[in-house]
């Protein structure tokens, strides 16, 4: 499965099909107010006069449907974080222009480590599964906390951490 594959099924159901349902929609209702009378009439002057204004509002019915999967990305992603999807949806729909959408990208929290033992997903900042107590990232010794590799010092209470040791040369 690809990465894309991956992403695109975090989008639910509902925002697909509501999506496709929009743009046909939108299609349609552009095309019996400008299209179709021209049509009708024959006056092949009107009808290429007005299929820029319609392709114009083909691409705003577009640009709605790639919203509003957006939005559905957003719910599903979320959900996978561990976040509020609920609080975050509403927010990258009701700030304007697309900004609530840009701000969930640029303060999303990353994605959960699985613990090794149980599976269950433990968060940024949890060394130990809260489920069964094992450890997920590497601990520093006095206070516990999770550290980096290449840290030569805890961020948390400033203890020297031992080094692991170097590998033999081969």
């Amino acid at each position: 499965m690809s990465r894309f594959d991956q992403e695109w099924s975090l989008v639910p159901t509902g925002a697909r099909w509501t999506a496709a349902l929009v743009t046909l929609a939108l299609t349609s209702l552009m095309a019996a107010i400008f299209l179709l009378p021209a049509l009708a009439e024959r006056n092949t002057t009107a009808v290429l006069v007005l299929s820029p204004i319609f392709l114009v509002s083909l691409l705003g019915a577009v640009s709605i449907a790639v919203y509003v999967l957006l939005l559905g990305y957003v719910w599903g992603d979320a959900r996978r974080r561990g976040m509020n999807h609920v609080l975050w949806t509403l927010l990258a729909l009701f700030i304007p222009y697309a900004v609530g959408v840009i701000l969930y990208f640029l303060l999303r929290e990353p994605l959960p480590v699985p613990c090794p033992s149980c599976a269950t997903p433990a968060r940024k900042g949890h060394a130990f599964c809260a489920s069964c107590g094992a450890a997920v990232r590497t601990a520093c010794q006095q206070c516990r906390q999770p550290v980096e590799a290449g840290w030569r010092n805890c961020a948390g209470c400033g203890q020297p951490l031992r080094q692991a040791a170097a590998a033999p040369p081969v």
